[in-house]
């Protein structure tokens, strides 16, 4: 402790003998002392109060840099979202222009026959399966054909009525169901063999 006191205050403390020891009391015994509590205090203080600030600077710094990175992330959780909205819609619009001739077509079918005009019959067979190919080419694909034999499924038919028809069993399918790519969207309507 006496190595933060100025030398000559040391010497002389040394020098007049124990009369002048700070343990030994005496009013410059008492001075010193707290004058060395003070100076150790005081310093302690300082450096506890340098120290909180530098934290609290580091704390504010941490804050507004995740502040910073908050609003990075909303701005591209925004970003992805819109592309894939944007992705989806040029998805529809490009199944749409596949669609378009076909229902073009099925709509000048549709005003001949509601104006009594002659429509043929294969002009309708054909456009519906120039439609059916269209909608085939973007991933929908039929389950069954009317009329068509098939062995009961319960992840792709449906029993019409009748009994109940176990798994496996023979049907003939009476309305043909769809799927697009793995997902079942409506399932084919089914009779048992037996009822037929």
């Amino acid at each position: 402790m006496q190595a933060n006191l100025p030398r000559s205050l040391t010497t002389v403390s040394m020098s007049k003998g124990d009369n002048m020891n700070p343990k030994k009391s005496g009013y410059w015994g008492r001075l010193l002392s707290a004058l060395l509590g003070k100076t150790k205090s005081m310093d302690d203080t300082a450096g506890l109060q340098a120290r909180i600030a530098t934290l609290e600077m580091d704390l504010r710094e941490q804050q507004e840099r995740i502040g910073r990175m908050k609003k990075e992330y909303t701005s591209l959780d925004a970003n992805s979202a819109d592309a894939a909205r944007h992705a989806g819609h040029r998805e529809v619009e490009k199944m749409f222009q596949k669609l378009t001739g076909p229902l073009s077509n099925l709509l000048s079918l549709t005003a001949l026959a509601e104006a009594g005009k002659d429509v043929q019959m294969q002009d309708l067979v054909q456009l519906i399966r120039s439609l059916e190919k269209a909608l085939s080419r973007l991933g929908l694909e039929a389950i069954g054909q009317p009329g068509q034999d098939a062995v009961f499924d319960v992840q792709m038919h449906q029993r019409m009525s009748g009994g109940a028809v176990r798994e496996g069993s023979p049907v003939t399918v009476q309305l043909p169901g769809f799927r697009l790519g793995d997902k079942i969207l409506i399932k084919a309507m089914v009779s048992s063999k037996e009822v037929q």
